[in-house]
């Protein structure tokens, strides 16, 4: 089902006030940026997603930090604090990760040549949609802070993206026998990966499962995921 951007503000806003601490005053009216386009609203629908799958699949309970002022980063960058995110606490050993919308992550190939922090350069990170982190992780995550990736594709998708994705995968880890990742069910249990991050593509277009068959060999799950689907 098809829906417009005020209903998608809407049926997003609904989800995301449900991890509000009931207990504050918060005063944002919304946490998405005030001009939504048809991108960033598909972004948010997926971190509905996420969030969701951390709390039913993976037993977490999910708190909405830092919202009483700011929305949701919403542009590439390190992790930076004074925007909203998510803590997911996994309630059978009470670990927490955390949640963040447009973060860029720094490179293996950096690490392999030595380079962090003030020396990175422009080619050393990349920017993804969504992460999950270690709760406290500050700046670019490196690979092995990087437990999830998540791209969000709100068009047709097309072969040009599987390569990029797979590009992204080998700036995340080298492929290797599977090693298990931070998490009990989902995303994943384990991953052909080392350092053993999950990395997801979720798209509106269904031909997206087409380009499959290279993600069961490097840890890559596909998803198709209609913007407005229950």
């Amino acid at each position: 089902m098809s829906i417009d951007l005020d209903d998608a503000r809407r049926a997003i806003d609904d989800i995301l006030d449900s991890y509000r601490d009931a207990a504050r005053t918060d005063t944002a009216e919304s946490l998405l940026p005030e001009r939504l386009t048809t991108g960033k609203a598909y972004e948010a629908w997926v971190l509905c997603e996420v969030l969701e799958r951390l709390h039913h699949d993976e037993g977490c309970d999910i708190r909405l930090v830092g919202s009483d002022a700011v929305r949701l980063k919403s542009s590439g960058g390190p992790i930076n604090r004074s925007y909203a995110h998510f803590v997911a606490t996994r309630r059978s050993d009470s670990r927490q990760f955390e949640v963040w919308t447009d973060v860029e992550f720094s490179a293996l190939s950096a690490a392999l040549e030595g380079r962090s922090g003030a020396s990175l350069s422009r080619c050393d990170y990349h920017e993804l949609d969504i992460v999950i982190v270690p709760a406290g992780t500050w700046g670019r995550p490196n690979p092995a802070e990087l437990l999830v990736g998540v791209e969000c594709k709100n068009l047709d998708y097309q072969k040009d993206m599987l390569r990029s994705l797979l590009g992204v995968r080998r700036e995340l880890s080298f492929l290797q026998d599977p090693r298990p990742t931070a998490f009990r069910r989902w995303p994943r249990a384990s991953v052909p990966a080392n350092p053993p991050s999950c990395l997801l593509a979720y798209g509106t277009d269904p031909n997206i499962i087409d380009f499959a068959d290279p993600g069961r060999v490097f840890g890559i799950d596909f998803h198709f995921e209609p913007l407005g689907s229950s």
